[in-house]
């Protein structure tokens, strides 16, 4: 499972210039069992950016990773950008990974921390974050709620690691961050083509591009076709 790889690599070249604050896996923040809305009056603040997950077969501890203010010294509505770089268990088999992979997406509409109101679809890369005044004042933070959040995916027996990474930092590179979102988004829904069998005609499919790039997506591709 290399599909990925090379966006983790990019992930880290952008956020290396960046201060960042490491946290081990702690007390996990209270669950509410239940999607939940925060009043625009109950309302700390607003972050609005991009959450996405990067998969991988290559090692990686678990780490929650902060760039920029923590939840409770943001004061004022902001960028955001929340990435899960996660270990999986590669046995060789594509399909399972790939089933896998959706169970593992699948996790952050199952996860529903205190006054933290999550907002995104399955169909984009945009995550929106409202956090109440309460939950600030009780002493929230990205490590108490990284730390459900990884509890979760792990929850997954075949989630070997999770680096969790969460950036307030007006001086990071959004744009580019961005780029990685949608290029990861145009991966996953490739593969999700390739495993379907839905068309092996390269000449007309409009995600060759994606699939001349990426390391074994086309021998995936022709595998596939040969079983079809």
């Amino acid at each position: 499972m290399k599909f990925f790889d090379s966006l983790v690599a990019e992930l880290d070249g952008i956020t290396a210039p960046l201060e960042k604050k490491s946290c081990s896996v702690g007390n996990a923040w209270k669950d509410a069992g239940s999607n939940q809305v925060i009043m625009k009056r109950d309302t700390a603040f607003e972050l609005d950016g991009v959450g996405f997950n990067l998969i991988t077969a290559e090692k990686t501890a678990d780490e929650i990773v902060v760039i920029g203010d923590d939840l409770g010294k943001i004061n004022t509505d902001g960028g955001f950008a929340r990435i899960a770089v996660i270990e999986i268990e590669d046995n060789g088999d594509e399909q399972a990974a790939y089933k896998l992979i959706k169970k593992i997406e699948y996790v952050k509409y199952h996860c529903f921390p205190d006054g933290y109101m999550s907002r995104s679809t399955s169909r984009s890369h945009k995550e929106a974050v409202r956090v109440s005044k309460k939950a600030v004042a009780d002493g929230i933070s990205f490590q108490s709620v990284g730390s459900l959040l990884i509890k979760k995916y792990k929850e997954i027996p075949e989630v070997r690691g999770v680096r969790l990474i969460f950036i307030t930092d007006p001086r990071a590179n959004f744009g580019k961050i961005e780029k990685l979102a949608i290029k990861n988004r145009e991966i996953t829904e490739t593969l999700n083509h390739v495993m379907n069998s839905i068309n092996f005609d390269c000449d007309t499919c409009n995600l060759k591009a994606i699939c001349d790039e990426v390391e074994g997506m086309k021998e995936l591709h022709f595998k596939n076709s040969e079983n079809g």
